[in-house]
């Protein structure tokens, strides 16, 4: 009589146990759903962004190869006109491509490539300030082309699953002459604040010397 009992509640834990491995079992493969759904989403979006990047990278490609000179010594008014025109058309335009191209390297979940791209992307933004050293004796076309191709390697590597290529001579050059302009313009606005704070020092300094009542 006293294992009659025991029957019952051995059978009604075992249909609790079973429910419960049940519902783990089906709450598990719910999360892995779930996870391999947003992996799937995820990766359709690089696969997009990889899309746009190497339309964008094309375009660039052929944008470079039209990139305007420096203005020259003994230029009249009209052609100086003329070439700061041009140049500001052509800078609009390479800013068109980089705007949808940054927005693809933000989906970019590789952190070396997508700070790679994003470097690619302020060394051309920056091209008319920032490479003027990399620009010295060399061909502009040559510079923003070197540029370009680095990136287009490094998406290639990624998508290869191969190690991040070494920068080329023309992205180093690059990256050399924006940190000198970098550099340059720090110096610069230190500069300009320690005069303001000067100016600032002397005013204060001549108001304490005022006499009495004086103006």
């Amino acid at each position: 009589m006293a294992m009659d009992w025991i029957s019952p509640v051995s059978g009604l834990v075992g249909a609790l146990v079973g429910a419960g491995l049940s519902y783990l079992g089906t709450h598990r493969a719910q999360a892995k759903a779930l996870a391999d759904a947003r992996l799937a989403r995820l990766q359709a979006k690089q696969d997009q962004a990889v899309t746009a990047l190497a339309e964008t990278f094309g375009n660039l490609q052929k944008h470079v190869r039209e990139v305007p000179g420096d203005w020259e010594p003994g230029m009249d008014v009209e052609a100086t006109a003329a070439l700061t025109a041009a140049r500001a058309a052509w800078d609009g335009q390479l800013q068109d491509f980089i705007a949808p191209a940054r927005l693809a390297i933000g989906v970019i979940r590789d952190k070396k490539l997508r700070h790679r791209l994003n470097e690619t992307m302020n060394l051309l933004e920056e091209w008319d300030r920032g490479l003027v050293y990399a620009f010295y004796r060399r061909s502009r076309v040559g510079v923003l082309h070197g540029v370009i191709t680095h990136a287009v390697d490094c998406v290639g590597a990624w998508q290869r699953e191969d190690a991040m290529p070494e920068p080329n001579h023309a992205f180093r050059k690059a990256r050399e002459s924006m940190q000198a302009k970098r550099d340059e313009w720090e110096a610069i606005d230190e500069a300009r604040e320690e005069e303001r704070r000067q100016r600032r020092a002397e005013r204060d300094s001549a108001a304490t010397q005022l006499p009495p009542g004086g103006a």
